[in-house]
């Protein structure tokens, strides 16, 4: 680990400004941080920060961290770094550095897909056909790994054979929400990647959500909003996402839910309404990709469900549920003799193809 890498993991730590961390490399020797008591006031730090710091010195903090990267299979990039996402910069308070687990390169152009955890049946099959459209477009996702409008966009992405990472608002060695654990891996085995800003063993508290936003805010190129109540985190990812100049769209849904009060309103301040997939690929892809997107929602007749070609797996737990009624992952893996990865990618494709719902860690078929 180099002088520089330990600074931004001490500052980055101690949430300490980025601009603290760039002055440091700027005009002082890196080392000078450890080294210099006087440079710590000099450079804009707190009293409280300042302590933290100490400690963290004291307790070769840093240097065990940096032993946790090695041993997780993941890296740190700080802002001075070839490989930091440079539209973070673009934010009013960058963070000095991230914890990356997985080989994306986050310097290319992502389309962030968020919304509310309690979404509607609607919302979460939109934003599963934006993510495969998004995927068979051969461009990225990103979000957040929440339960509903996230998951949702994830799994579309990894549906269409694309590629999806998880912006964590814990450190990456915490799983949250434990549900996702199965999909978090399988974002990491299709290519996609985990990012965190915080140390390991930092839990998934609520009020750190908001910075989480913020990231995918700042990362993304274009943001979509499938669904959002007023008070919902994905109006803050939009709200940061204006701000920056982020191309901003938001999914239209029904005037009389509550759970799209914001995201309905705020197409009157300037969002633009994404209520055609194929039009939304041309826009973002310049024109240079037309899909044929047969998208109907929610509302398939009889036929249209019987017609879903599906293969033999997705058959076996199709007709397991149909017997069995609302059952978990655990009980339909003790009840058919499948893998945990062919019935993980079995329950993609059935929710996908509007075949079953996942609610409150139970798979049911749709009557």
């Amino acid at each position: 680990m180099d002088n520089i890498t330990k600074a931004a993991l001490l500052l980055n730590a101690i949430k300490a400004k980025n601009k603290i961390f760039t002055r440091l490399c700027s005009d002082y020797d890196p080392c000078d941080l450890w080294q210099s008591d006087s440079l710590l006031k000099e450079l804009g730090l707190t009293e409280r920060m300042i302590e933290r710091l100490l400690k963290f010195i004291s307790d070769d903090w840093a240097e065990h961290e940096d032993d946790k990267l090695y041993k997780f299979g993941a890296r740190f990039i700080h802002s001075r770094s070839n490989d930091y996402p440079s539209r973070l910069l673009d934010l009013s308070n960058p963070p000095v550095g991230l914890y990356v687990k997985g080989n994306v390169n986050l310097l290319l152009p992502f389309t962030a897909i968020v919304g509310t955890r309690k979404c509607s049946l609607y919302a979460e099959n939109t934003a599963v056909n934006l993510g495969r459209a998004v995927a068979e477009a051969g461009m990225m996702t990103i979000s957040g790994g929440a339960k509903g409008i996230d998951t949702a966009g994830h799994r579309g992405t990894l549906l269409g054979g694309g590629v999806t990472s998880v912006i964590f608002g814990n450190g990456l060695d915490r799983v949250y929400p434990v549900e996702n654990r199965d999909l978090f891996a399988m974002i990491l085995e299709h290519g996609g990647a985990w990012v965190s800003e915080y140390p390991f063993g930092t839990n998934g508290d609520a009020w750190r959500f908001p910075e989480r936003d913020r990231l995918i805010a700042g990362i993304a190129a274009h943001v979509v909003i499938a669904e959002s109540p007023e008070d919902g985190g994905a109006m803050y990812t939009a709200k940061i996402a204006r701000k920056l100049g982020r191309d901003t769209w938001s999914i239209p849904g029904r005037i009389t839910d509550a759970t799209n009060l914001g995201s309905n309103r705020i197409m009157n301040d300037g969002v633009k309404t994404l209520a055609d997939i194929g039009d939304f690929i041309k826009s973002i892809t310049s024109g240079h990709v037309q899909l044929n997107i047969n998208f109907n929602g929610t509302e398939e007749s009889e036929s249209e469900k019987a017609s879903v070609s599906l293969d033999e797996n997705e058959k076996t737990v199709y007709s397991f549920l149909q017997r069995s009624g609302a059952k978990t992952k655990d009980s339909i893996a003790a009840g058919i003799e499948l893998d945990d990865s062919d019935i993980d990618i079995a329950l993609m494709n059935l929710e996908a193809d509007g075949l079953i719902i996942s609610r409150g860690g139970r798979y049911e078929v749709i009557a």
